[in-house]
């Protein structure tokens, strides 16, 4: 079904939204302020905002530490991170700390294959600050034809990993879980209904996200990947990236007062 255009009043009652961050709360690399005072404005209405994201555990932490969030959910379902009222962060992972210690020596060879299989591929700056996966810059730094980042992916799917291009990174990763599944554990850890829940992304990378709930938002971006997407987005808005999410922001507030 073709998605539609996001209506001015938001027609769901919805308490949480899980979010996308590249190029969904970001535009072009950058926090609009839109966002930002979005951010903050869904927070005051009592609409939490969770990330839901292939950023490393390194940025994940400094978003928790500085934005209006509370928690985060990082590096594509590895772990979920929770801010405490005193401020302490605190992780819960996926996976046992064993099978990640195991998985990260298969990771370290896999990326060694990769440089030398593709030596156009470049790992992303990043890197040093991830705890359970690989990254390959494809839009940040470098920019990579996506029919080459896609022959990457695919190689590492045949050495047995998983592997999901989205608008800058190929995120790649050992282990039973996805975006969704995380998502998932933790509004069951925190008693939140998934019907009162929306997610709101733009690329192929948030296939499961898209797939996962009932409500789901894609930023105007989100268009040129509609096909790689199994379950398109419910509604599609205006703008791209961070304006987008404004929009949608504004549409929620709406529907709540």
């Amino acid at each position: 079904m073709k998605p539609y255009t996001l209506p001015t009043v938001f027609p769901h009652d919805s308490t949480l939204v899980f979010t996308d961050v590249d190029e969904t709360l970001t535009w072009q690399g950058r926090l609009p302020v839109e966002t930002f005072q979005a951010l903050f404005a869904l927070r005051q209405a009592g609409i939490a905002v969770v990330p839901v994201t292939g950023a490393c555990a390194g940025w994940c932490e400094c978003m928790l530490r500085t934005w209006p969030i509370d928690s985060i959910i990082g590096e594509n379902g590895a772990f979920f991170i929770d801010r405490h009222d005193s401020g302490k962060l605190s992780y819960t992972y996926a996976l046992p700390e064993a099978e990640r210690v195991a998985n990260r020596q298969v990771l370290k060879t896999l990326k060694h294959d990769v440089s030398k299989e593709f030596p156009q591929s470049h790992q992303t700056t990043d890197q040093s600050f991830r705890l359970t996966d690989i990254a390959f810059d494809i839009g940040q730094d470098y920019q990579m034809e996506r029919a080459q980042a896609q022959r990457i992916a695919e190689y590492c799917r045949l050495a047995g990993a998983n592997a999901k291009v989205g608008p800058i990174h190929i995120n790649v990763w050992l282990g039973q879980y996805t975006k969704a599944s995380t998502s998932l554990s933790w509004l069951a850890q925190h008693n939140v209904e998934p019907e009162k829940t929306v997610f709101c992304g733009d690329s192929p990378n948030d296939d499961s996200m898209f797939a996962s709930f009932p409500v789901t938002i894609g930023v105007a971006n989100v268009t040129p990947f509609l096909d790689e997407i199994q379950n398109p987005p419910t509604y599609i808005t205006n703008r791209p990236g961070g304006f987008g999410f404004a929009d949608l922001a504004e549409s929620l507030l709406k529907n709540i007062t």
